[in-house]
């Protein structure tokens, strides 16, 4: 299923009924990933694409402290919820929203056993999926509240999202490990569009968000990530410009890909310079 308003809706619902059966640990988790660029940035003439999945990060520590750990209400949670693994790769969840499958992804950062499935302490059957560099998004947080149907009267979740400067930082360690085009999309996208003052502002606010417990260097994965945008031919310029004109942007190609280049330019200056 294609990104989309819509299916950003129906990820929303199933992030929010997740977190409903939270309880005490509704701030335990915090949703990195294609949920957050709706909460980060201003409307546009052509709205960002969304996204077809949440993708939850977890702390679990460091293999010597696990045991120590109990992370049964995570998946009592998931269970609750009606989420469900379709396979042995027990970090993807899944359920059904009207009728439309949403897929929930289990995450972590941790320094042992890389891009390979952590075991939680408590869980029957859940795991988190180690991947490298999302670990600031932990530190750097907004509580939002998510509606668990349509409608005014609604009922609502509460549920830990990531800052924009935890976002950067974590968006920008996917662009560097996966590079995948919605990666690069999303990226350009928050630097130009958010609603913190633009490419200076998010330059200053990842930044701000790297970590005094830093696991990994950070701040070179996102000095990194903006070198792919250094000219009007590298791979993000050309990707983010190719999704804006399918998203319904009419602004000329070119016009576009230095949009993207000069984002990254003044979000790698304020970065710098902080």
């Amino acid at each position: 299923m294609e990104r989309s308003a819509t299916t950003l809706g129906f990820a929303e619902k199933a992030l929010a009924r997740f977190a409903s059966h939270l309880g005490e640990h509704e701030f335990s988790v915090t949703v990195i990933g294609g949920l957050n660029p709706s909460h980060l940035t201003r409307d546009t003439a052509a709205p960002h694409q969304g996204t077809t999945d949440v993708d939850v990060l977890v702390e679990v520590g460091f293999v010597y402290e696990r045991d120590e750990l109990d992370l049964s209400w995570l998946e009592s949670s998931l269970r609750a919820a009606g989420f469900e693994p379709r396979d042995d790769e027990t970090w993807r969840w899944w359920t059904d929203v009207d009728g439309v499958a949403v897929k929930l992804e289990l995450l972590c950062d941790t320094p042992d056993s890389p891009s390979l499935q952590i075991v939680l302490p408590g869980c029957p059957t859940a795991t988190a999926m180690n991947v490298r560099g999302p670990r600031p998004a932990l530190h750097d947080t907004v509580v939002r509240a998510i509606a668990l149907d349509d409608g005014p009267s609604a009922a609502v979740a509460r549920v830990r999202f990531a800052g924009l400067g935890g976002y950067l930082l974590a968006k920008a360690a996917a662009v560097i490990q996966r590079a995948l085009p919605k990666d690069y999309y999303d990226l350009a996208f928050v630097l130009l569009y958010n609603v913190d003052g633009g490419p200076a502002a998010a330059g200053r606010a990842a930044r701000q968000a790297l970590p005094a417990d830093a696991l990994d260097d950070y701040a070179g994965a996102f000095l990194s990530a903006l070198v792919r945008f250094a000219d009007d031919n590298r791979d993000g310029p050309v990707l983010f410009a190719e999704q804006r004109l399918v998203d319904g942007e009419d602004t000329e190609v070119d016009v576009l890909r230095q949009d993207a280049v000069t984002a990254a330019e003044e979000a790698r200056r304020a970065f710098s310079e902080g």
